[in-house]
């Protein structure tokens, strides 16, 4: 029996670590959520066809032309929900903060409206500022669209990779190679299993909640259906933002069309529990409270990538340790 791991595991533990130290001191987390996405995306892709008769190659290739199709229509939603955010959330604040006011003098409560109309602007600066790098207006050469575009061929090239022969069993350069590649498989299945479940999570939210939007005519129907689906890949967090949209939205409108937006939305999530438990709880089975400060932590170190990444880097650390007894055996 060996009681001690390999010296070869311990150092790919250790560029694991570092990697992520780089990657949080570099701020590269958006690089990584877009490489994730597109091996994520050609893996499954990959897999649907093979499952399906199609010859190894012809699947490869296949696989490549629907990550193409599908990574365009992706960057066409966000793209859109920035266009579209920036022309109407200020909108949406001129219309809403006259409503509450009037709301608040209704039910005697003293509103901070001045502070209200301060925080306005600093979310429209704020908005303004982080989304300047995708806009019209900055064009496509920026820093964070050239790390995207990097880590996305990166994905492609190894997906599209075909190892050479295998080098002499039991050297050390071996098995550091051999160590380093389990911890990449390890992470990205991770991201796979988490994120997917996600993905799937967000895109039924998404047709629910545009099935009431619409019919009801809320205002801003497109913007809230879109902001529904992108702020649906963070957990927990994002569905509170997009539900306050929503009903922010419908307050515009009226007092009762607030009220049934927000019993709607309260329905769609008791419903939605259910989703998680069946879909995003049978894939990872990861406690609320572990999940809330695994976002915590991950928005202090990387904003709102380091938000969405860290339901992956949660579950990835606990396969981890999972596997640590069974390599003792």
């Amino acid at each position: 029996m060996n009681d001690t791991l390999p010296a070869s595991r311990w150092a790919s533990y250790a560029l694991v670590l570092v990697g992520l130290f780089v990657l949080t001191r570099c701020g590269l987390g958006h690089a990584l959520i877009a490489g994730l996405f597109a091996h994520m995306m050609l893996h499954q892709a990959d897999q649907v066809l093979r499952e399906r008769g199609v010859s190894r190659p012809v699947a490869r290739w296949g696989a490549v032309a629907i990550f193409s199709v599908v990574g365009l229509l992706l960057a066409l939603i966000f793209a859109s929900f920035v266009h579209i955010g920036l022309a109407r959330l200020p909108v949406l604040l001129d219309r809403l903060l006259p409503r509450l006011d009037a709301l608040g003098a209704r039910l005697g409560l003293d509103l901070p409206i001045e502070n209200a109309r301060e925080l306005r602007v600093a979310i429209l600066e704020t908005v303004r500022a982080n989304a300047r790098s995708v806009t019209a207006a900055s064009g496509l050469l920026t820093r964070g669209f050239f790390q995207i575009v990097v880590t996305v061929a990166v994905a492609l090239l190894v997906f599209l990779w075909t190892p050479e022969a295998e080098r002499p069993r039991g050297t050390p350069d071996e098995e550091f190679l051999r160590e380093c590649g389990a911890r990449l498989k390890l992470f990205g299945a991770s991201f796979e299993r988490v994120m997917g479940a996600q993905v799937v999570i967000a895109a039924i939210n998404t047709a629910v909640t545009a099935v009431f939007l619409f019919p009801a005519h809320v205002p801003f129907r497109t913007f809230l259906t879109l902001a529904t689906f992108v702020c649906g890949m963070v957990p927990i967090a994002g569905n509170v933002m997009s539900n306050a949209l929503i009903v922010a939205a419908a307050l515009t409108v009226s007092d009762r069309m607030a009220a049934a937006a927000l019993i709607f939305l309260i329905v769609v999530h008791k419903m939605e529990y259910f989703l998680n438990g069946r879909i995003v709880g049978a894939r990872i089975s990861t406690p609320m409270w572990a999940t809330l400060l695994g976002l915590l932590v991950g928005e202090a170190l990387l904003g709102v990538t380091g938000a969405i990444l860290a339901p992956t880097l949660l579950f990835y650390f606990r396969e981890e340790l999972r596997l640590i007894p069974a390599a003792r055996r």
